[in-house]
């Protein structure tokens, strides 16, 4: 299909040469296109006779001459168009004129100047690594005036280059010259980029990863992601340190994964997390540069083009774990041995028993405060020195009306059903932790942690019994008996009251007992039965510190109280969603 031609081509097609072509040989055409910027004017010819005129002015003053051209053949038709330019790899050049230095205390600051350097036109650039590695050195091309600004808008120290090497400004105690910074070790793009610090993967739509990591992991690695529904194949490498040509290679085994839409973000997530793993990317535009994905440098992939020779992938990743490699495929992707896949068979019972040294703790269960832990109020321990300010605390209190006290010796833990003993303002608070009646102070945590199954081994609990831990011990409370906390100021003993009738009384039931036998009528309805409401409240509070919400909830409808139950209900479904 021909290609469509301009309006100007079009234009100047049209136009003949003075003098007649040989025979035989086509005219060469002419064409017009803008002169570079900073090209020569073009050679003048000689003055014709007759001046052309000159061209009009504007409203201003000025001539209107437009954008200047060179006129040159035109490509011949059958000449194909050039190849485009591959991206600017940023190599810093010896003959460069710098005119503006900045000192970074970050990597990351370094890359993001870079890409405000690119966008503003200045594509050279060199970095220098600071003596003791706490700073970088960014020279750039650019004007001292635009490069002062915008160095210090991503947060570097500019200083300009004057004309003899020196640099302008305050240093304090920084180089005195460019030929002091030039000295210092070079860093290029892959440097920086390896020494930024790693973040959480950021969800992207990957479709092909490889997966670098430790021979142990090989088979966990294959496992996950044959589980995401991933397509995985092997890849043998021969890896060398990036910067080290002459160290001796060693092989090792990559995973290639693909998905037809995208990698699971889960999956992602999930093999970063292994310890010596690097899972990367293939940059946009350069695919043999692979970068880990827990890196996100401030610069758009177009930028990052590097020159990975033909036959070799780079990788980035952490430093710590996998520096800067250079890895070659030693043929084609191929499918994961059975041997990886299958899960691998149970060793006998016997094989699986741990040895007795193995199974006994280096350290014994501490209670230790925590910054994190819960700080919820479930119960009290108080000593024996407490319980005078407990009499004068809790009368008229609604604490007092609905608390009781498991007695010990030397201290003494106060339960309540309702949650009103986050207000007392002395004793220890104590969190429900469980399972069952298993209790910690408040802002603190058991060392080494232990799950629920092993806390109910250890500290046997049986439903019988609250075991409280503290920072000066552990104790054991049965739950029988509860003493309310009301007696700690209510008489010991009855309180005397006096009954029986009087002769008019008694004479009055008598008189109203026959007309009442007179008149076949009943004497009233049989008395209801009584229903002491300490008992439900000490079952409730029972069933509370055992962890039972429901039952407690129960009890407490049982005995009449419904807001109450009601409140214990809610408590109870929502425990359940958690637990959920």
């Amino acid at each position: 299909m021909a290609r469509s031609e301009s309006p100007l081509r079009r234009l100047l097609s049209r136009i003949t040469p003075e003098g007649a072509s040989p025979a035989g040989t086509p005219p060469t055409p002419i064409v017009a296109r803008p002169a570079p910027r900073g090209a020569p004017p073009p050679t003048p010819q000689t003055p014709p006779a007759h001046p052309p005129p000159r061209p009009p002015r504007q409203a201003g003053g000025v001539h209107e001459h437009g954008v200047r051209f060179s006129v040159r053949p035109a490509r011949p038709p059958e000449e194909d168009s050039p190849e485009p330019a591959p991206p600017v790899s940023y190599t810093s050049s010896p003959t460069v004129d710098w005119r503006v230095a900045a000192r970074f205390t970050s990597p990351h600051r370094v890359l993001g100047a870079l890409e405000a350097l690119h966008r503003a036109g200045a594509a050279e650039w060199s970095c220098h690594e600071e003596p003791g590695g706490g700073a970088v050195w960014l020279l750039s091309g650019i004007g001292p005036a635009v490069g002062t600004e915008l160095l210090t808008l991503h947060g570097g120290a500019p200083h300009a280059i004057l004309g003899h090497g020196a640099l302008a400004g305050e240093r304090g105690g920084g180089p005195d010259r460019l030929s002091e910074v030039l000295a210092w070790p070079g860093l290029d793009l892959m440097d920086l980029i390896s020494r930024l610090p790693l973040t959480s993967p950021a969800r992207a739509d990957h479709r092909t990863l490889l997966v670098l990591t430790a021979a142990p992991l090989l088979s966990s690695v294959v496992r996950q992601a044959l589980a995401f529904g991933v397509e995985v194949s092997t890849l043998a490498v021969r890896a060398r340190p990036w910067d080290s040509p002459d160290t001796p290679q060693r092989e090792l085994t990559a995973f290639a994964l693909t998905a037809p839409d995208a990698i699971p973000h889960a999956l992602v997530v999930a093999l970063s997390a292994l310890p010596r793993t690097a899972v990367c990317r293939p940059v946009t535009g350069c695919e043999r540069l692979l970068l880990d994905v827990r890196l996100s440098p401030p610069l758009d992939d177009s930028l990052l083009y590097s020159p990975v020779p033909e036959g070799e992938l780079w990788l980035v990743g952490d430093r710590e774990e996998w520096p800067p490699l250079r890895l070659e495929p030693l043929g084609a992707p191929s499918p994961v041995p059975t041997e990886l896949v299958g899960v691998a068979a149970e060793p006998p019972p016997a094989a699986s028993a741990l040895p007795d040294a193995a199974r006994v703790p280096s350290t014994p269960v501490r209670v230790v405060p925590d910054a994190h832990a819960d700080t919820a109020v479930d119960a009290v321990l108080l000593d024996d020195d407490e319980l005078p300010l407990l009499r004068r605390y809790l009368p008229g209190r609604p604490l007092g009306e609905t608390g009781f006290l498991l007695p010990g010796p030397g201290h003494h833990l106060l339960l309540e059903p309702v949650g009103l003993a986050r207000d007392l303002p002395f004793g220890v608070p104590l969190h429900r932790i469980g399972p069952g009646s298993l209790f910690l102070e408040s802002g603190h945590r058991l060392t080494p942690p232990l799950p629920p199954a092993a806390r109910a081994h250890l500290f046997g609990l049986d439903g019988t019994s609250v075991v409280v831990c503290w920072h000066g011990g552990r104790h054991r409370f049965p739950l029988a008996p509860m003493v309310p906390l009301w007696t700690l100021w209510a008489p010991p003993g009855p309180v005397e009251v006096s009954s029986g009738l009087s002769k008019a009384g008694r004479e009055l039931l008598d008189a109203l007992g026959a007309l009442a036998a007179a008149s076949g009528t009943s004497q009233g309805p049989p008395p209801t039965p009584h229903h002491d409401p300490a008992e439900a409240l000490e079952r409730a509070t029972r069933l509370r510190a055992t962890g039972d919400h429901e039952a407690a909830a129960e009890a407490y409808r049982s005995a009449g109280d419904h807001l109450e139950a009601a409140r214990l209900f809610e408590q109870a479904a929502l425990e359940g969603t958690e637990e959920r």
